[in-house]
């Protein structure tokens, strides 16, 4: 039987199109804590755990551990990513082909979402890199990633 936090972060991965792996990465957690949550495996999440997953979903711990269900979804890149993303428009570019590239050859069945994700994070890689270029072998991995 789904207790209320499983149901809250089903909720949230369900309508804001969000893979488990992703929620993970974005409340900086390691690998396998959401799953381990949402299989029962982790019946007392630290409070740090559940902070960061509050955070990311747009609620509080009281929001997410009470018996309230007002998830929010999230509209959007905020405005300081916006920004990032329109630094340097031809590496922005470079990287949406490649992004593209991938996702056609092997058949990776991404949301818009998740694909507007995972150019952004490609896009700050290949931006903090000396001189910037491009690494197909990070998409890749990033992908495969953002899916699981």
């Amino acid at each position: 039987m789904e207790n209320a936090l499983q149901k809250k972060i089903k909720t949230y991965l369900e309508t804001n199109h969000v893979s488990i792996a992703s929620l993970e990465r974005q409340a900086g957690l390691k690998a396998n804590v959401v799953r381990n949550i949402l299989r029962g495996l982790s019946k007392r999440p630290t409070g740090e755990t559940l902070r960061a997953i509050a955070s990311v979903m747009g609620c509080t711990v009281e929001d997410l551990m009470g018996s309230k269900m007002d998830i929010q979804r999230r509209e959007g890149p905020s405005v300081s990513e916006i920004g990032i993303l329109l630094e340097k428009p031809e590496l922005l570019e470079k990287s949406l082909h490649s992004v593209m590239k991938i996702m056609k050859e092997q058949q990776y069945p991404l949301t818009l979402q998740q694909a507007l994700f995972v150019l952004g994070e490609v896009y700050t890689y290949t931006l903090k890199k000396e001189p910037p270029k491009i690494d197909d072998d990070f998409i890749e991995w990033f992908i495969k990633r953002t899916i699981d």
